[in-house]
């Protein structure tokens, strides 16, 4: 089965490949370009990862209408939830914002919202599934947000940091999965499983 994953995210592509349930199957990267500003609101987190995924899903069956045979395509979006103001933080534009960012999550626990959805060829519908995961990260002191910050970790990072990267000795899952912060749903992944090993 041929499997298109529409994301640039290096870790989405990473953990899939090293699945031993995926490992029979061709993955290829698909690009897509759309603009999330349109459906973004910041002040409902869940509802904009969700509506994100609605526009990935409609690029997403332009390109892949014109595959023959079964594939399977996967979508996603994260967004990390202001622990105080309760908002989307987004992935920031410099190393300024990315100190704002981390300063807002030292010490705190916060949100991390995943929606993936899941295309099936020949229009058998889509699977879409949104969740959280409740994450901690540590108190930052000087030093250790000044390497975060110039290691440049937070570049293309939603809410500043990388859970399998510079961070990760920083933060912990206190409830909800760790797939869902690095970037797809737990639920889609056992989804895609079951598809996978029909």
């Amino acid at each position: 089965m041929r499997i298109f994953l529409a994301s640039a995210s290096s870790r989405r592509h990473l953990w899939l490949e090293a699945q031993s349930w995926v490992e029979p199957h061709d993955i290829s990267i698909v690009p897509l370009d759309v603009d999330e500003s349109k459906v973004m609101d910041v002040s409902d987190v869940s509802s904009t990862v969700r509506n994100v995924v609605d526009l990935k899903i409609e690029s997403a069956r332009v390109f892949l209408s014109e595959i023959e045979g079964d594939w399977i395509g996967i979508v996603s979006d994260t967004m990390v939830e202001d622990p105080v103001r309760k908002m989307a933080m987004g992935k920031p534009r410099d190393s300024n914002q990315a100190r704002e960012m981390l300063s807002a999550l030292s010490g705190r626990n916060h949100k991390v919202w995943t929606c993936t959805g899941i295309l099936l060829a020949r229009d058998k519908g889509d699977m879409i599934y949104t969740e959280s995961a409740e994450v901690f990260f540590r108190d930052l002191d000087t030093d250790t947000m000044v390497d975060l910050i110039e290691s440049s970790s937070w570049t293309g990072k939603a809410g500043g940091y990388d859970i399998h990267g510079r961070a990760s000795e920083l933060v912990e899952v206190v409830e909800g999965s760790e797939i869902t912060v690095l970037g797809l749903s737990a639920n889609s992944m056992t989804a895609l499983r079951e598809i996978l090993e029909k």
